[in-house]
Parts: C-alpha cells; structure tokens; sequence
C-alpha cells in the first residue's frame, strides 16, 4: 500500500477532491499533539491524506509546519497539488515549494468549468514540461476529469517521476550553487534535498536550523555574507525575496501556459493600489476623503440640527417637569443627566453610521486586504507580523476584536506587541469626542481627522521600532496574503455590517453611558455629605482636582476634563457625555481652546483603551506584569505626544 498526500490552497476544491476519490472510507481526527484536523481515506488501495489548506510550507502556522513536515518525515510516494486552474499563478506558488522537497508531484487544475467562463484555457502539455509534472485538469465539484486523475495517480505511482526545480535570479543561484558543494550539506537529514536545504540555509529556517548541527565557522561566515549582500542587493529581507523569486518563477510559467480567449473583466486598479510608490498617497487619500464625507460633511450638516432638537426636548420636558411638580433631583436626572449626557453622543450618530458605512465598503471590495498587502513590509520593519495589519484595521471599529484578532499570529513577540499598540488605532467609541472638537474649534476644517488617524499610525510605528531596536531576538516573517478580486460591494453584507457597528454603538449609548450619565450629574450635583451642592462643589469636582493638576501642562489641567477621562476608561464615548454634564458642550470654549483640544484629543486617542479592550489586552497577554507595561507605555506615550503637538500649535499659531 501507497501513501497520497493531498495539498493546496484554502478553497480550491480539495476537500471536495478528497471526498470525491474517497467516498465512506474516510475518516476525520486530529493529527498527533495539534488540534489541526486530520482526513484519511483509501483510494484504490492506496492510503491518500487531505493535508491542511495552507498557501506556502514556510515554517510559520501550525497548518504550514505540519504539512511541511508530513512530506519530509513521512515521504508519501505522490504528492497531489490540487490548483485552482482560475487562479494558476497564485496557486503555483505553493507549487515551486513542493517541487523543491523532491517528492514525486502530480498536478490537478481543479476547476475546469470555470476556465471557459473567465476566458482562460491552459496549455497542460506545456505546463509539464515547465514543471516536470503530469497534469490532469478536473472539476471535483462536477465529478469530472475523476478518471484521467485516477490513471495518471497510478501511472505517477509507477514511474516515481520527479518535478524540476524552480529556478532563481543568476545573483542568488550562483549563493545556492556554492552551498550545495560544500560539505556541510552531506549531513541533511534522509530525505531532504540539497537545493532545499541551501534555500533553507539562506532564509535562516529555524525548524531547518533546529535538525542541524552547528556548522563550521567558515562556513556560517560565508552564509552571513551571502544573506548580508541578498538584503544589500535586493533592498528586503532574504526571507521576503525568496518568496519574490518564487512568484516570479509562477509568474513566468503561468504567463507562458495560461491563454485568454477574451479580454480580462480583472479590474486592474492594483497597477495603483499596490504600487511601491502610489500604494500609501492612495490609502491616505482614501481615509481623507472617508473622514471628510462622515466628519466634515455628514457631520456639518447634521450636528447642530441634532443638537438643537436636544436642546428642544431638553427645554420642553423641564417645563413639563416643572408643571407636573416632579421632584428636581429626578428632572435634574432625566434634564440635565439622561438627555444632556445621552443626547451629546448620540448627536454624532450620522457621521459614526456613514464612516462605519464607507468602511464596511472598503473591506467588502476588497481593498483593505491591499491595505495589509501594502503595509506588510513596514510591519515587518518594526518588528510585527504582516498579520499584524489585519488588528489595526479591525481597530477603526472596535479595539476589543481587534486585540483578539492577534491571535492569529505565530510568534509571541510579535503577538504581544500588535496586542500594545492595537489601541493607538482610533475606534468608533473615540470618534464622538474627536468629532465633537472638530465641530467646536476647527469648523471646516475636516483634514485634521485624517492627520488624526495617522498620528495613531504614528505611535504603532515608533513603538514597533523601539521594540524591535530592544530586542536582542528579532523575529522576522512575511506571511501570504490572498488578494481578493475587486468585486461590487454586496449591499446586503454592507448594511448588515454597517447595521451592526452603529446599533452596538447606540446599545452603549442607553447602557454603559446611560448608567454613567446619571452617576455624573448625582456625583456633580452632591458633596461627600450628600448635600445639594454647586458643581464646582461636588463629589466629582473634588476627585477630579486630585489628578486635574498632573495635566496642567498639557493644557487641561481643569477638573472637568480629568473626570472626563476617568469615566472614559469605562466607555470612550463617556467622555463626551461627562463633558456635556459638567461644562455644556456649548460652554467649551469658556475652558479648552485649539491647541488644548488638539492636546485632549490626542491624549484620549493614545492613551490606555476601556475596560473592555483592557481586559482583552489582559486575556491575550496572559500577564498582569505585560498588562500593567501595555497601560503604563500607552498612557505614558500619549503624555508625551499630547505635550508635544501643544508645543508644536502654540509655536505654529
């Protein structure tokens, strides 16, 4: 009996394959000490295994490790590359991995019934002679082709035929040639190829390394050198442009077998998007424009006119109050509590619903995945994971999913670090207070939410490099990203999405800042005897003057704007409602002006997150001591940077 190893892209159509030749003789389990799932099944006589769906062998997820390391431990006799024949570049990437492990390789372009409809037709015969591989094209869905793949299997199976090897650039074949002669390489473990393991050597695997012994001085010099002049030469990690010559390889082979028949409907607006020189200009235009239509437009039109009928509602219920001789601590609640706290953040309701709106429209077209496409290298640069993008994004809307979005990322480091700087993201439950300071000191002025934005990019940016210039450890990757095609946005996930994000906002807004609405006006309304008292007076006014002087010299250093930022750690938006019960947002020019509210905004936007979002940073962390450094670094940096940009307005005004 026979080992198959079954691999390939995620959605290609494997398990549908897998199913297909195996019919009841599968079975389902986890492979040994992972929780990565396991299928087995018998295909004529012969033992064939589903292999986790992963888009490289590199050495990074658990799918990646086991895969790579079933077909060097285990050998199988065939290995089955099951390629979406619709995407065949992409798919041909894991392709040149496989080639280089020295296994017998069998092609299956899956998918056939689809090439007609896009316009494709794929020469197999020469796709084999480039690959060195039998090629056999099938649709596992209809069931057909089924045939052909089972007779070429045994064919494959009989005649052991390997694939060729891809080939590299002349400047990094002529490093793999000289490695390959040395010595050294002799002591591979059985079943490995020379020309992997010298790609291995390059890249510095470290599962390879790990299976090594220590090699010899002159040559772990020589290796050094050759890796220093790659990054020299190419300007990336040796990592990154093994992966680039690797689509290159891809590229020319799919280039060369794959005809269209009618013109591409691809829309080609990554020529732009994904450019070296045009990617960023591009994203920030975008967010530019996304700020100015929620904020700036949406927001001018709407703010005053919900503020006003606030104000109505507020003016009229006291009357009504007052004629029906309601209890004035219970009108004060419902007055000058409930509609004064409640009623401030919901003001900005609109401008939350179409920036959550043209979010869900960024993501649903799919030009944030080439937003991490883009910001992958700079990631890695500071020592975070390209997946590292994917929480920060994630962030706009709510920093909670977003910290738990990093589980996805393998290394540690690199975990704990996306999980610190998260935060420095501005939320949806932050915009409410930005949106409030923009209205009432910079009117028009709807550039300065972007630079906001940015500003947040900013601090992930320095923290990421402070981190990585400490460690003595550094952990490099890249990682694979699918870039969706470019679709039209579905309107049903967009207002469903949308829906979501606005409603979770408004639920916030008649619990948590419903609750702390009513707490401050009792705590601004009573002394510690419990007697009526003036604002100024208070409970709240008498807490906040204990730490009101610690941000005096960032220009707030008034009560008022402390309490504010103590019931913000419960819920952001709080901090609004706080400030509209004890100032009066029509009263904030009396107590903030423009380089102080730059100042404010920019402590609230970098500063620790809620209790929610902390306890999460908590959960991921799995420390008390890297919680209270996480708290501790954000509060600290955003200190200094809300110091520093008062400095730099009231030297510019």
């Amino acid at each position: 009996m026979q080992t198959i190893a079954l691999i390939g892209n995620p959605n290609c159509g494997k398990t549908t394959l897998f199913n297909t030749l195996t019919g009841t003789t599968a079975y389902v389990g986890n492979w040994p000490g992972v929780t990565v799932e396991k299928k087995e099944g018998m295909v004529n006589g012969h033992r064939i295994l589903d292999l986790p769906g992963i888009y490289s062998l590199s050495p990074y997820s658990p799918e990646e490790k086991l895969s790579r390391r079933y077909i060097l431990d285990e050998q199988p006799d065939l290995i089955i590359d099951v390629i979406d024949a619709t995407n065949l570049e992409r798919s041909l990437y894991l392709t040149t991995q496989l080639a280089e492990l020295g296994r017998p390789l069998l092609l299956a372009l899956n998918m056939e019934d689809l090439l007609e409809k896009e316009g494709i037709r794929i020469d197999r015969k020469r796709l084999s002679q480039m690959t060195g591989c039998p090629v056999v094209q099938i649709s596992a869905s209809k069931g057909t082709g089924i045939k052909a793949l089972l007779e070429e299997i045994e064919r494959s199976l009989d005649q052991k035929r390997l694939p060729m090897q891809p080939l590299f650039s002349n400047f990094i074949e002529r490093y793999i040639t000289t490695i390959i002669k040395d010595d050294y390489l002799h002591q591979i473990p059985k079943g490995r190829q020379m020309r992997w393991a010298a790609i291995k050597l390059l890249e510095a695997d470290e599962l390879f390394l790990a299976s090594m012994p220590q090699p010899p001085q002159a040559f772990q010099t020589y290796i050094e050198q050759a890796r220093k002049e790659l990054v020299e030469h190419y300007d990336d990690d040796v990592q990154a442009i093994i992966i680039d010559q690797r689509y290159k390889v891809a590229e020319r082979i799919a280039k060369d077998c794959q005809i269209r028949t009618k013109k591409a409907k691809q829309f080609n607006f990554d020529n732009l998007a994904t450019s070296k020189f045009g990617a960023i200009p591009l994203f920030i235009a975008i967010m530019a424009a996304v700020f100015y239509l929620s904020i700036g437009l949406v927001g001018g039109y709407t703010t005053s006119w919900l503020e006003s009928f606030f104000a109505f509602a507020s003016l009229h219920i006291q009357v009504l109050s007052d004629a029906l001789q309601v209890h004035p601590l219970l009108s004060g609640i419902l007055v000058d509590g409930i509609i004064a706290g409640v009623g401030a953040v919901l003001t900005f309701v609109p401008q939350l619903f179409v920036l959550f709106l043209l979010l869900s429209i960024l993501e649903d077209c799919g030009y944030m995945a080439r937003i991490a496409f883009i910001m992958d290298r700079l990631m890695r640069s500071m020592g975070l994971s390209g997946k590292s993008i994917i929480p920060l994004v994630i962030g706009t809307g709510c920093s909670v999913p977003a910290i738990m979005s990093s589980r996805t990322i393998e290394h540690q480091k690199q975990r704990e670090l996306t999980v610190i700087v998260t935060p420095f993201i501005p939320c949806g439950a932050k915009m409410p207070v930005f949106a409030l300071m923009l209205t009432y000191f910079f009117p028009g002025k709807w550039f300065i939410a972007p630079l906001i934005y940015l500003l947040g990019i900013l601090a992930v940016v320095i923290t990421g490099l402070l981190a990585r210039a400490l460690d003595k450890h550094k952990e490099t990757n890249a990682f694979i990203l699918e870039l969706p095609r470019y679709q039209i946005p579905a309107a049903k996930n967009i207002w469903l999405q949308t829906k979501d994000r606005t409603l979770g906002f408004i639920q916030k807004a008649g619990t948590i800042i419903l609750l702390s609405s009513i707490i401050i006006y009792l705590l601004s309304s009573y002394s510690f005897t419990l007697q009526a008292v003036d604002a100024e007076l208070s409970m709240l006014a008498t807490m906040g003057r204990l730490i009101a002087p610690l941000f005096a010299p960032l220009g707030f250093g008034f009560w008022q704007a402390s309490v504010a930022l103590l019931t913000g750690i419960a819920a952001k938006e709080s901090i609004v409602s706080t400030l509209s019960v004890t100032i009066g947002t029509s009263s904030l020019g009396s107590f903030f002006t423009p380089d102080t509210a730059l100042s404010y905004m920019t402590f609230i936007l970098l500063s620790s997150p809620c209790i929610a979002a902390i306890s999460a940073m908590f959960k991921e962390l799995g420390s008390k001591r890297k919680l209270l450094f996480a708290v501790l670094w954000q509060t600290g940096f955003a200190y200094v940077a809300a110091l520093l940009i008062r400095s730099a307005t009231l030297l510019l005004l």
